[in-house]
């Protein structure tokens, strides 16, 4: 089959990309944002949980940023993380590699 000349498919060497470079990872950038429930903001054992960005603990209604990773953050922390350190990168999982 034939792509239109409108579609850019970026797996497709020629069509949207230079040929011979790699297709961008598609989990590279993924975020789920939603809304702090009370389940967010505190751990299995009950503690508060907060964010390692601002230090602040979650807060029902709080705008939030979970990764593919489910590492969870306040939506602004990581998108301010994300301009330092590239769009898809965890900073939880970077300080483990």
């Amino acid at each position: 089959s034939s792509v239109p000349s409108h579609v850019s498919d970026p797996d497709t060497p020629g069509i949207g990309r230079p040929e011979g470079s790699r297709p961008r990872r598609a989990t590279t950038s993924r975020m789920l944002t939603y809304t702090a429930t009370e389940k967010d903001c505190v751990d299995e054992d009950g503690q508060a949980q907060e964010c390692v960005f601002c230090l602040e603990d979650f807060e029902q209604g709080d705008e939030m940023g979970r990764l593919e990773c489910f590492c969870k953050f306040h939506k602004t922390c990581i998108r301010k993380w994300w301009d330092i350190k590239g769009v898809g990168s965890c900073p939880t999982h970077q300080l483990h590699e």
